[in-house]
């Protein structure tokens, strides 16, 4: 259990503020490696490794040949890469990376964040169009990429003034047409490379760990990551080699999994929870990393390399426990497999562990060695958590944000209260704004060397997040329960999160609706239709007599579901298919605004739900609906909800 820690002295870290807190300072379980810099975590794989695998992989899905680096290749090619990326650039430089998970992506990352300068990772489901401000908003100078985004790459060059080279990653991927065309250009232009060149270079004289670079200073940058949202509003956040390296020894000083472990690399590297979990904790303890061949392959990877450990959002728990219960019932067992979890989960409870040897056919379908799940970006299914539990999987819940390099808290090997999100890392203090009410809601705080830098070229939305005692305003909501374990019950913002993990923010979306004439007003917000399903729906505001002015003839109910379907239509080509508008409505009402005229998304969202409430209505039945006559319709003509004020802009709820 954590220790609980109320601090109500001891100078400027008590201040007025901090004891309204209820603080908890996760506690030490293990001892950690000594790692305070990510060169640590190289040079000590080198040293105390050695030969063991670090990463295997497949050049193509189909592919029978597995290829692979051991922890000595890795510090080497770490090495080569720093010593070719100092012919070219000064120390410090800020180089931006885009690509598929691969081991080439995993050395680059590396040479850069541990001690040559500062790495750029993107999301490479972004597109050209919206990369290409947010690689000018980090002033890189070097972009390396995926040969598949060598076209685009070429195409930004003009728009990218502070650009001098660029690195293509081939991967084995590409056609000798296609790497015979890079090679042809890089004949005529000496600013252009392939990343093969600087692997199979020559190493540096010497040991190559005494040739790895150090950060001149722990507190100097070593990766910047951009929050999600539009290029012109997500956040850039800096870490350093202090804060990542802080991040992992708090993770190794909470979990401790077996020596020689298998994992299996699902998420995409550039996100902060997956390169910290699923990338440098593994490499910290010596596991072989396989990079998973594609979402349609995880269960087959997982049974082939009998994993140990992955790195998941619950929408994979889920559909492995869904796949389960199909097949259980396909074969006429469904009611077998009920009774069995149900005796697993009973002696569990009573001391008695058979857990393993009850579920072997299931476990041996998921390799037979998978025994923890870390799951983050959204909560899971109690339903999905307890199946996992009986069949002698632990699934460790994390907490994070990416301003906390990212990981905060979550389940542990020790402790792993069911339901929650875990309790602070080993040595991390978390803290709840709740007037020291325990188990009452309030917002998350936390300090540690953990916490970011700040965000780039943005001193007043550092201060706003980072406070004078340096406690990290998190907008998450949550408390904490009686043995610890941290809830979150919702966000002080407005983003959403999906079930896969993925982030969007209804201002980006509310935006790009906006810019359409007969549009008067948006707000945008993810609906839960079924389980664990959040749709992503808007309700739009019409400006009838614009729409008349530009119709040209007059408005009828299929003129404007013609025009919102066309408006929705254009948005959802203008973004990634999972920040796509899935229900859309229409009024003619205004919404309630403060007095500077923005819209108060709380009361809004509460009308919307007490009409769902009311009405029983799906997020199917109100699509393309003129909801102020569905309100007029059926929720008795409007009564109902005026008697309880839904409909009323004189209050802010």
């Amino acid at each position: 259990m954590c220790k609980l820690e109320i601090k109500t002295d001891g100078g400027k870290r008590t201040a007025a503020a901090e004891k309204k807190y209820e603080i908890i300072r996760g506690r030490t379980w293990y001892e950690a490696p000594p790692l305070f810099s990510l060169r640590d975590v190289i040079a000590r794989g080198y040293e105390k490794y050695g030969d063991r695998e670090a990463v295997r992989w497949r050049v193509r899905p189909r592919d029978k040949e597995l290829k692979s680096r051991t922890y000595r290749d890795l510090a080497r090619d770490v090495a080569r890469v720093q010593a070719w990326l100092g012919e070219r650039l000064p120390r410090g430089s800020r180089i931006a990376l885009v690509g598929d998970n691969s081991y080439p992506w995993m050395v680059m990352w590396l040479a850069v964040a541990s001690g040559f300068g500062v790495i750029v990772p993107l999301d490479r489901l972004l597109k050209p169009q919206e990369l290409l401000p947010i690689v000018r908003r980090s002033q890189s100078v070097m972009f390396v990429y995926d040969a598949s985004w060598h076209e685009h790459v070429e195409a930004m060059r003009e728009e990218l003034p502070l650009l001098k080279y660029r690195v293509v990653m081939d991967r084995g991927l590409m056609t000798e047409a296609q790497r015979g065309a890079v090679r042809e250009s890089m004949e005529e232009d000496d600013t252009l490379f392939i990343l093969d060149d600087a692997l199979n270079g020559e190493l540096p004289e010497g040991d190559p760990v005494s040739a790895l670079l150090a950060p001149d200073d722990p507190e100097d940058d070593a990766a910047i990551l951009f929050t999600s949202g539009t290029s012109a509003t997500a956040k850039a956040v800096i870490l350093t080699n202090r804060s990542i390296s802080a991040d992992l020894r708090a993770l190794l000083g909470s979990v401790y999994f077996c020596e020689n472990m298998n994992t299996l690399s699902l998420l995409p590297l550039h996100h902060a929870f997956e390169n910290t979990c699923g990338f440098l904790t593994v490499l910290s303890l010596g596991g072989t990393i396989h990079i998973c061949d594609g979402l349609r392959y995880i269960g087959s990877n997982l049974e082939e390399h009998h994993v140990h450990l992955t790195v998941v959002v619950p929408a994979v728990l889920d559909a492995i426990y869904r796949r389960v219960v199909s097949e259980a019932k396909r074969a006429g067992q469904l009611k077998k497999l009920k009774i069995g979890l149900f005796i697993s989960t009973l002696l569990y409870k009573l001391g008695i562990d058979r857990r393993r040897s009850l579920f072997k056919d299931v476990l041996d379908k998921l390799g037979g060695n998978l025994r923890w799940v870390i799951c983050g970006a959204a909560p899971v299914e109690h339903e999905t958590l307890r199946f996992f539990r009986a069949i002698g999987v632990e699934v460790l819940a994390g907490y994070g944000l990416t301003e906390a390099s990212p990981v905060v808290g979550g389940g542990n090997t020790k402790v792993n209260l069911f339901g929650t999100i875990g309790q602070p890392l080993s040595g991390v203090e978390v803290a709840i704004d709740n007037g020291r009410k325990h188990g009452i809601p309030g917002e998350i705080l936390v300090r540690s060397a953990i916490v970011m830098k700040g965000y780039l070229d943005d001193p007043e939305a550092t201060a706003e997040a980072i406070d004078e005692d340096g406690w990290l305003h998190t907008g998450d909501i949550g408390y904490f329960t009686r043995r610890g374990g941290l809830m979150i019950t919702g966000r002080s913002k407005s983003m959403i999160v999906l079930s896969n993990g993925k982030k969007i923010f209804p201002e980006e979306l509310e935006a790009l609706i906006n810019r359409h004439e007969i549009v008067r007003d948006s707000l945008v917000f993810g609906y839960e239709g079924s389980p664990g399903e959040i749709v992503i729906t808007a309700k739009i505001v019409i400006d009838e007599e614009k729409f008349r002015e530009l119709q040209g003839s007059e408005a009828t109910e299929e003129g404007f579901l013609r025009a919102v379907s066309s408006i929705i239509e254009e948005v959802n080509r203008s973004l990634p298919s999972f920040k796509g508008i899935r229900s859309y409505f229409y009024s003619f009402k205004d919404m309630v605004k403060t007095t500077t005229m923005k819209v108060r998304r709380g009361v809004e969202l509460k009308n919307i739900e007490d009409i769902f409430a009311q009405t029983k209505a799906s997020w199917q039945a109100l699509r393309g609906k003129n909801i102020d006559d569905f309100v007029e319709k059926y929720c008795h003509r409007g009564e109902a909800l005026r008697e309880q004020g839904v409909t009323s802009s004189n209050s802010d709820r």
